[in-house]
């Protein structure tokens, strides 16, 4: 690990300032001037006393600081700044009839429906899911009533999302999906209901399961597959304490903690077997993430003509024993002509 030595500056991008706290007593303010994510403004910061003393080293009447402990709070600032904005620009309060049975009633819900998301991997288009009214929505439905009947009540929330597949040969169909005529069927703001769980042997082990989850129908196998969001919590990320719930995970980029912006998904089949790949999901800016996975030597999912969209959410698709990360997503969200959504 390398130090920083500080200088006294308003203007340096590392620096500190002398100050006295209430008691009188002299100490030095690390400083920062930092790059806004979503604005590019300067922004300039003090931290506490507290926080100062912390991280600052004093030696030799100079003052220094761990290079690697300023790179993570300035990504740690901008991936906050970033999910602000996120949050900030398309949620509003949800209106009855919005949420299901045991959610919060605080849970805020995107402004409009009239938008459908973008799916990368390695640059390419792998996924286009719609919000269930779009008119693209239906001929989905379509192709999967054909097999399987009126299986759900596809349009039972208004912000119900249906997908479809692209592969390519540099960005073929995740694990463990085997077909292009898989559909995604996403019941949004509703919890899973034990019936679901029961009919894909689903074990109870105590997580919190998210307020979406999925079922994958493959119109070729005529096979259905659930997908579960699991929020991450003491039981999913204490492995000493709770064993039986921990989910092994890899390293991931440095991601904004705020509530509800880093969780899991497993996939379960019709038999209760577990597939072999967990995903997991995060907020981050572009510029992070770009950084971690050229340190990593994987492949950044966002095309250049993309990437200054609004990409809400990253996701990492990983075996679940060796950890072995084999694909890395990006999802970005659009407008339909119909309406304002930001």
């Amino acid at each position: 690990m390398s130090e920083i030595k500080l200088e006294k500056s308003p203007t340096a991008d590392i620096g500190k300032t002398p100050d006295i706290d209430e008691n009188n007593k002299s100490f030095n303010r690390l400083t920062l001037n930092v790059t806004h994510p979503v604005t590019k403004d300067n922004w300039y910061m003090e931290y506490s006393k507290q926080d100062s003393e912390s991280l600052l080293v004093e030696k030799e009447n100079e003052v220094y600081v761990e290079e690697d402990n300023i790179k993570y709070l300035k990504n740690l600032w901008e991936a906050d700044e970033y999910s602000f904005f996120l949050e900030s620009s398309t949620l509003v309060q949800a209106s009855e009839g919005d949420l299901g049975e045991g959610i919060e009633e605080d849970f805020t819900v995107p402004k409009s429906t009239k938008t459908y998301d973008e799916v990368y991997v390695n640059k390419k288009l792998v996924r286009t899911d719609y919000n269930i009214g779009l008119h693209q929505a239906q001929p989905l439905i379509d192709e999967v009533e054909k097999v399987f009947g009126k299986d759900q009540e596809w349009k039972g929330n208004r912000f119900n999302i249906i997908g479809t597949y692209t592969a390519h040969d540099d960005a073929p169909l995740r694990p463990p999906y085997t077909h292009e005529k898989t559909y995604s069927w996403y019941n949004v703001y509703n919890l899973p209901s034990q019936e679901l769980l029961d009919e894909f042997k689903v074990p109870d082990v105590g997580y919190k399961y998210h307020v979406w989850h999925s079922i994958k129908y493959n119109t070729v196998t005529a096979k259905k597959q659930l997908k579960l969001v699991i929020e991450d919590n003491e039981f999913t990320s204490n492995y000493q304490e709770h064993p039986d719930t921990f989910i092994p995970r890899p390293e991931v980029p440095v991601y904004s903690p705020k509530y509800r912006s880093f969780f899991f998904a497993k996939i379960f089949n019709e038999d209760g077997t577990e597939a072999d790949q967990y995903d997991v999901f995060f907020v981050t800016t572009k510029e992070i993430m770009k950084k971690f996975c050229e340190e990593k030597g994987l492949n950044f999912p966002m095309p250049e003509s993309r990437e200054d969209d609004f990409v809400w959410i990253y996701g990492i698709v990983y075996d679940k024993n060796t950890l072995e990360i084999q694909q890395v997503k990006g999802y970005v969200r659009y407008p339909t002509e119909e309406g304002e959504w930001l």
